[in-house]
């Protein structure tokens, strides 16, 4: 793997990962902020869908709405795709180093033996 296409994998992995808590803060803003909403329909705010929060019915708008019901999944999608990056970073980081040396002992240079002894 080149070092340009290793230094792409990082930066992915940063923007997925930012990605994943600007996802997770937004639902985070939103759960705590959504039974403040108003308990009545307002067209001039677009907050006209009935939602039940904690027992109460508040009215919420159209972004609101889509937000709770796609966040999590684009979060997981952004946890799966950082978890890709993060592998592909660990594989391309590792390098693999293999020496190899081959003793050869020449069977001529050995001293010979001596007349009358034996191994």
């Amino acid at each position: 793997m080149t070092r340009r296409i290793k230094l792409l994998w990082k930066l992915l992995l940063a923007f997925f990962v930012a990605c994943t808590f600007a996802s997770l803060a937004a639902w985070a803003f939103l759960l705590t902020t959504i039974c403040s909403n108003p308990r009545t329909p307002i067209p001039e705010t677009q907050h006209v869908i009935a939602y039940n929060c904690h027992g109460m019915t508040v009215f919420i708008s159209h972004l609101e709405d889509w937000m709770l019901r796609w966040l999590i999944p684009i979060e997981g999608l952004f946890i799966f795709l950082s978890m890709l990056a993060a592998a592909m970073v660990l594989l391309g980081g590792g390098r693999v180093l293999i020496k190899k040396q081959i003793h050869h002992v020449d069977a001529s240079r050995r001293s010979p033996h001596r007349e009358g002894e034996r191994d």
